[in-house]
């Protein structure tokens, strides 16, 4: 008997969720966990590379020249709320990320700075968002 009240118990709750529209939970991936273990090509695909395995860019022979030495970072704002990139392989992939950041904290973002050295958030700070706030 208890089995069938918890079934209609769950049942009764899936149902006031579905009704009431509250939205089920957006799944988590790797990606969003450790953002720097992961690299994106430039169509915005993300590539996971666990703890232990390292990563294309920190493979000697990685590129071209001194292709493999850039890592474009972005800053974006609307005024108020800002996002930023960085340690992204080309300007295409560091625009996005910067618009997506600043987009999950405020509405109409626009670009105000790129570089292309660009390599992790303290860099991110000093290059990009000095230059933009002036």
């Amino acid at each position: 008997m208890t089995s069938r009240m918890n079934l209609a118990y769950v049942a009764m709750a899936a149902l006031v969720m579905t009704i009431s529209g509250i939205p089920a939970a957006r799944a988590l991936s790797f990606c969003d966990i450790y953002p720097n273990r992961c690299q994106y090509t430039p169509s915005g695909k993300g590539y996971y590379y666990p703890h232990g395995y390292r990563l294309p860019s920190e493979t000697p022979g990685f590129g071209a020249g001194n292709a493999s030495n850039q890592a474009w970072g972005c800053a974006a704002t609307d005024g108020k709320a800002t996002g930023g990139s960085w340690s992204f392989p080309n300007r295409a992939s560091a625009t996005y990320g910067a618009l997506s950041a600043c987009a999950k904290h405020g509405g109409n973002c626009r670009i105000v700075s790129c570089s292309s050295s660009v390599h992790n958030a303290y860099e991110a700070r000093a290059i990009l968002f000095s230059t933009a706030h002036r």
